[in-house]
């Protein structure tokens, strides 16, 4: 028999939140409770902070003005090193300084530092931006889990390494059958050894910078603004692309052949909840294509605007397909998390205080609001 005379309690629990966001220790739901409707995908993670619509905004334009000061920073690093090289610092050595960086011959160690550096900067102006516009914890840019899964990067980096290796076979097998290979041109080991020690140094960092700029800032931006629907993840996949091709200086074929890597790495990201799977491919390619530049295996040592063939894109939509297919199995076999548990969530709203019940017999008026008033 149930006392009908006792109000009957039902416990509730509130959402918790990342560690880091202003609210409470975070207890991640798991298991049969955890509905799959409510899951946060890795593009709309800032809704799971606290959330303004505002903070993506400033994040950017932080990051803007903080890249901008640090490329400024590694240009008067290149110029002094120029001064120290025995030239003068004016307006002549720079433009010829400018010109070294537009041509970027992979030989020339200052170029290869400044063209590098002035990207692999970006990393820092990254985490400086969402500190400073409160979208912590800054590991949510990362992955679902806020934070680097080092386990999975380094997975797809030997995943990345095979493709890489598939690719230049693809490229030098097919340049062999129709007789258009170019006539390699060894640069000598002196000449070689501090252009290969900068190239492993500097190229994860600015490799890693573009993804997290192109795939982890901007992408979360515009999936945190726009509403959840198949319309508005076109718009997170193809701006953001869009960017990353016209940020490269090639000719149309070269543009092409980025456009599809860049739509390999935003397919990894969404898919995999995180930037490892981008940030392994675009490393070992670097890595791999600076390598070879420098070493003369392409007859030349110059990255010339002018690159690319159709049937380098063709090579290239093959290879990456195949990188995104093998991703997609080896996230299955893993249990990899790709979305988060983490509920999505509007503007802060203020705290009710609660009312106490009036005592019985008490016919008083209350002599100030316990809820709030304005003032």
């Amino acid at each position: 028999m149930v006392d009908v005379s006792q109000p009957t309690v039902t416990s509730t629990s509130s959402p918790t939140y990342p560690p880091g966001s202003t609210y409470s220790v975070p207890e991640p739901r798991r298991g049969a409770a955890f509905s799959p409707a409510q899951a946060t995908p890795y593009d709309r993670l800032p809704r799971t902070l606290r959330w303004e619509w505002w903070r993506p905004l400033v994040a950017l334009t932080v990051f803007g003005v903080l890249a901008v000061i640090g490329s400024v920073a590694v240009v008067g690093v290149a110029m002094v090193a120029v001064v120290l090289e025995g030239g003068a610092a004016g307006p002549a050595q720079l433009d010829a300084l400018l010109d070294r960086l537009l041509a970027i011959d992979a030989t020339d160690s200052l170029v290869l530092v400044l063209s590098l550096a002035s990207i692999a900067v970006w990393l820092p102006a990254v985490a400086g931006a969402l500190r400073i516009a409160g979208m912590r914890p800054i590991g949510h840019v990362s992955s679902v889990v806020l934070r680097l899964r080092w386990r999975w990067l380094l997975t797809c980096s030997v995943l990345a390494v095979a493709t890489l290796a598939l690719s230049l076979g693809l490229s030098f097998g097919l340049g062999a059958l129709v007789g258009q290979n170019a006539t390699p041109v060894w640069t000598s080991f002196d000449r070689l050894w501090l252009p290969l020690l900068i190239i492993i140094l500097l190229v994860p960092f600015q490799a890693a910078a573009e993804e997290y700029v192109f795939r982890g800032v901007l992408v979360q931006a515009l999936g945190s603004w726009l509403p959840r629907r198949a319309w508005s993840r076109v718009i997170v996949v193809v701006v953001p692309t869009i960017a990353f091709v016209l940020s490269h200086g090639y000719g149309l074929w070269g543009l092409l052949d980025v456009g599809v890597f860049a739509l390999a790495a935003m397919w990894v990201t969404l898919r995999t909840g995180g930037l490892e799977a981008a940030i392994a491919l675009h490393v070992v390619n670097n890595v791999v294509v600076f390598t070879a530049l420098a070493s003369g295996a392409f007859g030349t040592t110059v990255n010339g605007d002018e690159g690319g063939s159709l049937a380098g894109v063709l090579i290239t939509v093959i290879t990456s397909i195949g990188y995104c297919w093998i991703v997609e199995i080896l996230a299955n076999r893993r249990g990899l998390e790709r979305t988060s548990s983490w509920p999505e969530r509007g503007p802060v709203a203020p705290l009710a205080l609660p009312v106490p019940h009036p005592v019985a017999g008490w016919t008083g008026t209350p002599t100030h609001d316990l809820v709030g008033s304005a003032r």
